[in-house]
């Protein structure tokens, strides 16, 4: 990979400026698009980096920030990641989303994004949820023979599993392998629930930064739905972000995913609560 992941991590760090994915960042820094060095552009001034912009192809999104000040440069990073998107787009003989999100602190941002013909696109809005972490939780009564088990590292497993889980083929066995290696993944925070037979049927990656878990991703089996796997698997995570010293859990979704919803949100579940949306602006390119 010809990204300095690292100096990139850094950068994102130092200057969040509204970026929705500071906690889980090292999943996606992770992930099969940035093995291909046209997706990621670095601007630099007397040899200091400016601003950063990667095209993160599983979700078709434009993850960026900047100093503070260089405002200057947002054009230039819409035209850059409209171009990419325009030129895969090509390549694969289709039409391809590219969605710009924005948050609250980024809401200056919005008249640049739609001079770029970016247009508000309410499917792909995010919503981001957060719970406290101040009372003990309560672990969850499995079925008969289920068990939570650490994941230690596998990778075609997990691959198997997710892909099932969301009906995708985005994850990868390369991205599984990269995340292993990020210096924030921490192998306690990466858990199964197996079936008596030791298959694993749900998972949960959670993400640590200050005082702050991130649980991204969370995935059940189809064929295993409706057991209580994504609750106890969910509740197991955030127990296990409170002996790690968060003191809050927060978690994306989807406006459009009431199942997703309902989970995070029920009292007996996740009691999550919205905090702010993440508002999608999306152009098609072709």
């Amino acid at each position: 990979m010809a990204a300095d992941l690292t100096q990139i991590a850094a950068f994102f760090a130092a200057h969040p400026q509204g970026f929705a994915n500071r906690v889980d960042l090292p999943y996606r820094l992770a992930s099969w698009s940035l093995e291909d060095p046209a997706n990621v552009r670095l601007w630099e001034s007397d040899g200091e980096l400016q601003a950063v912009a990667m095209l993160q192809l599983p979700w078709f999104t434009l993850d960026y920030t900047t100093v503070p000040g260089v405002d200057h440069l947002l054009p230039e990073i819409l035209a850059w990641a409209t171009e990419r998107m325009t030129a895969i787009a090509r390549e694969r003989n289709d039409e391809l989303p590219l969605v710009v999100y924005l948050t609250p602190e980024r809401a200056a941002h919005l008249p640049l994004v739609e001079a770029h013909g970016f247009q508000h696109d309410a499917d792909w809005d995010i919503v981001h949820l957060e719970r406290p972490l101040d009372e003990p939780i309560a672990p969850v009564p499995l079925p008969d023979g289920f068990a939570v088990r650490p994941m230690n590292g596998q990778v075609e497993a997990y691959v198997d599993l997710h892909q099932t889980a969301f009906g995708s083929k985005n994850m990868r066995e390369s991205w599984r392998a990269r995340t292993l290696t990020m210096s924030a993944y921490r192998p306690e925070l990466d858990v199964f629930i197996v079936d008596p037979t030791g298959r694993p049927v749900a998972f949960c990656i959670g993400w640590l930064q200050g005082d702050e878990g991130q649980v991204e991703p969370l995935g059940v089996h189809p064929d295993f739905q409706r057991l209580g796997l994504g609750r106890a698997v969910l509740l197991d995570m955030l127990r296990r972000f409170q002996m790690h010293g968060a003191t809050r859990a927060s978690i994306h979704s989807y406006k459009q995913n009431d199942p997703a919803l309902a989970l995070y949100q029920r009292p007996d579940n996740g009691d999550f609560r919205p905090q702010y949306d993440v508002t999608a602006y999306v152009r098609n390119c072709r």
